[in-house]
């Protein structure tokens, strides 16, 4: 029996699907009309996208983060005037896209309400924070929460 490590195997598991966080920094505050939402009064600050591709996910988030594009989701009218843009992919065979939104609440603060959850019963799927959230222990538990699976 050999003591050699094993390659890492940087395969995805799941496939490429899963959900994802974006997060987006305002540097100043915008009033941005966002579809059948209206016009909404977006304070400065660090926001929260939770969404979710069940297939291609490497393709919606480089969707996201094109400046090009047709308006479709709610979060595209938001991106038009982010001025920085980390998306953070999480990979599963599950969408767990209403569960994620649902810890951050636990978090954050919700952004408007109907936000990317017409689809869904979850009050919003945006969250706001004054601070970066990357700078945040309790933010990044939860990322390792939904990152990270129990071995089977």
């Amino acid at each position: 029996m050999s003591n050699s490590i094993l390659p890492f195997d940087d395969t995805p598991k799941y496939g490429d699907r899963g959900s994802y966080l974006l997060l987006l920094y305002l540097k100043r505050q915008r009033n941005i009309t966002i579809g059948g939402l209206g016009t909404v009064k977006f304070t400065n600050g660090y926001y929260i996208y939770v969404g979710s591709a069940m297939r291609n996910l490497s393709a919606r988030i480089a969707r996201h983060l094109r400046k090009r594009k047709r308006l479709y989701w709610h979060i595209d009218y938001l991106l038009q005037v982010a001025d920085s843009v980390t998306p953070l992919p999480i990979r599963s065979s599950e969408k767990m896209e209403c569960r994620i939104a649902e810890a951050l609440a636990s978090l954050l603060p919700p952004g408007p309400e109907g936000f990317g959850s017409s689809d869904c019963n979850c009050p919003t799927h945006l969250f706001r924070s004054k601070k970066n959230p990357l700078r945040s222990i309790s933010f990044h538990n939860l990322l390792q929460r939904f990152r990270m699976r129990h071995p089977a």
